[in-house]
């Protein structure tokens, strides 16, 4: 009787000891367990915003585009807009026989200039941007028109053809950190310049018969590009 109930008290205590170890294995299974939500560092917005400077070519001749943007900064990441136009002066001949003209004669514009601008979203984002000079990359999406612009004595403005476009322009950047609040970047990308297809009813030579023709193409506007942007913002 003696040595049943010294093995049943012996079982028992294997049974609880078992018991234990699984549950205490079961417990630190728990605590390693972890799934693709989780994140153990803390979410952190804040946004910035400055003013864009850009290099590229226009009609193969350099070109200088001023505007700026900012964005809500989510980590290392953000999206935002931006806003840019041409600076510079670069002009282009225009004849052409306009649609509505009951004589089909050729009207003449010498040295009218090009007006091009964009805007849209800004997406990007920083790779160690703690360190003082760290890599950045960026990407503009935006929407815009090409047209020719006639001025007469700064009173009104004639513009020949508008011709809507859209933009793509990736970059890599480099940023220096200037203060916690402010920092340069300095972007090497490329523009990508789509739906350049507005055709005018061209005169022709003389003698010949007018003939649609298209006035700008895309690799007019496509170029490689420099940008350098003062950024002021919660960093």
């Amino acid at each position: 009787m003696k040595n049943q109930l010294f093995s049943t008290i012996k079982l028992t205590g294997i049974v609880i000891v078992v018991l234990f170890i699984q549950i205490s294995g079961f417990g630190q299974d728990e605590q390693k367990f972890k799934t693709i939500f989780d994140n153990n560092k803390a979410l952190r917005i804040s946004g910035f915003g400055g003013p864009i400077v850009e290099f590229s070519s226009v009609i193969n001749e350099f070109a200088v585009s001023n505007g700026g943007g900012g964005g809500v900064i989510i980590n290392n990441f953000f999206i935002g807009g931006y806003g840019i136009g041409l600076s510079t002066n670069h002009f282009k001949d225009i004849s052409y026989v306009h649609p509505a003209s009951s004589s089909g004669l050729p009207l003449v514009y010498s040295n009218e200039r090009i007006n091009f601008g964009h805007g849209g979203l800004w997406l990007g984002g920083s790779l160690n941007p703690n360190e003082a000079i760290h890599l950045a990359f960026s990407t503009k999406l935006g929407w815009g028109n090409i047209n020719l612009i006639e001025e007469n004595d700064s009173r009104y403005v004639l513009y020949h053809f508008t011709d809507n476009v859209f933009v793509i322009q990736p970059q890599i950047e480099a940023e220096m950190n200037i203060t916690r609040w402010f920092k340069v970047n300095f972007g090497l990308g490329y523009r990508i310049v789509t739906g350049v297809d507005e055709k005018v009813l061209d005169a022709g030579v003389a003698g010949g018969a007018p003939q649609m023709k298209q006035f700008f193409k895309s690799n007019e506007f496509n170029s490689l590009t420099g940008t350098v942007s003062l950024l002021f913002g919660g960093f």
